[in-house]
């Protein structure tokens, strides 16, 4: 199926948007209107009732409209061929990003993308997803080559907020902070009897706030381990 960009309208676009859902505008042909899909979870500008005032409790504003995003539709595929890399996704060409690696192995549940049933881990969720056909809520990044986007929903539900507010994996300062000896202890633990850590950085990548360590054990194996703010233990990876 070839795929299509098409560009969000804000509710300022004549006729094109209704309560409860969001018009879409093909770029290359301005007659043909595609249908509209439903967004859950946006905290972008309510959708207003009929009164033009905004839903009431009985008609929550679970629909909401949502400026400056491009929809991106197409294959989800993992192109990290080998899963070492859980932060490199695309879709049709574009490498779309669903947050830093760091954070994507703390398993954050966020909402059903997959449509199985269950809010599972956010990694496990892409997975399920993997393969198939999704509709991404985009902002490319700013550049000509268009060739990189940030996610903004994933099938009609909201990924990240579209406002200023921070990405769900920055920082909200409400963990205590662990010490650089503590860190090594614990990246250390983790690897198992004998293993010694020999380097430790903090990580802040997009504003993810954690730690990074290099581990060797008793036979000399390299080790990556991967910890938050508070010096907890998240991801365990051997190196080549």
């Amino acid at each position: 199926m070839q795929s299509t960009t098409v560009i969000i309208l804000s509710s300022a676009a004549a006729g094109l948007l209704a309560v409860g859902t969001i018009g879409y505008l093909v770029v290359d042909d301005p007659d043909q209107q595609v249908d509209s899909i439903e967004l859950t979870g946006v905290t972008s500008g309510a959708a207003p009732g009929a009164n033009g005032a905004a839903s009431s409790e009985k008609n929550p504003a679970s629909t909401q409209s949502v400026d400056g995003l491009e929809q991106l539709v197409g294959e989800l595929r993992a192109d990290d061929g080998d899963g070492d890399d859980p932060d490199d996704w695309s879709v049709s060409g574009v490498e779309v990003d669903f947050g830093p690696e760091e954070w994507l192995l703390t398993a954050p549940e966020l909402e059903d993308f997959d449509g199985n049933g269950t809010v599972e881990p956010l990694l496990d969720e892409l997975r399920g997803l993997e393969g198939g056909e999704v509709t991404l809520g985009v902002r490319y990044e700013a550049d000509d080559d268009r060739d990189d986007a940030d996610v903004y929903t994933v099938n009609g539900l909201a990924f990240r907020d579209t406002d200023s507010g921070p990405a769900p994996w920055q920082s909200t300062g409400d963990q205590t902070e662990a010490d650089r000896d503590t860190v090594s202890a614990n990246a250390a633990e983790a690897v198992g009897e004998g293993a010694r850590t020999v380097e430790v950085e903090r990580q802040d990548e997009d504003g993810w706030d954690g730690w990074d360590a290099e581990v060797l054990d008793a036979g000399g194996q390299e080790y990556e381990v991967i910890l938050d703010a508070a010096g907890e233990v998240v991801d365990v990876r051997a190196e080549d």
